[in-house]
């Protein structure tokens, strides 16, 4: 029943580099990504990016797939080409990222509204999930080598960007995932955004 198929996989990683290549055209431009930057540290960014952003994205979506699984739904990622044009035209253009590459798409002959409710929380809770991982990571990345090393980097970044995910996918508004959580139950949409927005907010006060 749980498994992820040849194409399945195939378009994972092409959604996954996809969007890292697209963060790092919006953050240095297609110039500096061909010309101004030395390729090292192009090639160092785009592997942050996919370690992060990347990776972030992609767990988020095979948790939906995974838990749709467990409930007898057949699920698979599938790849966006439009959202994948899309994301690359606002770097170009615009300077920031739609990320849109794909989604896990559910197909089943009969989900109730608690079980829909628990698929949608999925996700942004294996961002929460990654988010303490990587704050926990930190200290232990800035201690042994340097707060502006590539690991504290990958730390520093993976904790902010699966925060924002988290958050962001909670937003009360269709198609987000939080819409379909609150449609389930009001109160686990408030302790799953109130816990969200604890780890992403608590330690960006304590520690600045």
């Amino acid at each position: 029943m749980f498994g992820i198929g040849a194409r399945e996989f195939e378009e994972i990683g092409i959604s996954m580099i996809s969007i890292s290549i697209a963060l790092l055209i919006a953050d240095i431009g297609l110039r500096g990504l061909l010309v101004e930057v030395p390729f090292v540290e192009t090639v160092k960014q785009l592997g942050v990016l996919i370690i992060t952003v990347g990776a972030g994205f992609i767990l988020h979506e095979l948790a939906h797939k995974f838990v749709a699984q467990m409930y007898g739904a057949k699920a698979e990622f599938r790849m966006w080409p439009q959202g994948l044009a899309m994301m690359f035209l606002f770097a170009l253009v615009f300077g920031f990222v739609f990320a849109a590459p794909g989604a896990v798409y559910i197909y089943a002959t009969q989900i109730s509204r608690k079980e829909n409710g628990i698929i949608s929380a999925a996700g942004p809770v294996t961002n929460m999930i990654l988010a303490i991982i990587f704050l926990m990571f930190l200290p232990f990345a800035v201690i042994n080598f340097g707060p502006k090393s590539i690991i504290s980097e990958i730390a520093l970044i993976g904790y902010s960007v699966n925060g924002i995910l988290a958050l962001f996918n909670l937003i009360p508004i269709f198609p987000l995932d939080g819409s379909k959580i609150l449609r389930w139950n009001w109160i686990a949409w408030l302790a799953i955004a109130g816990t969200a927005a604890a780890i992403y907010v608590i330690p960006i006060i304590m520690f600045g």
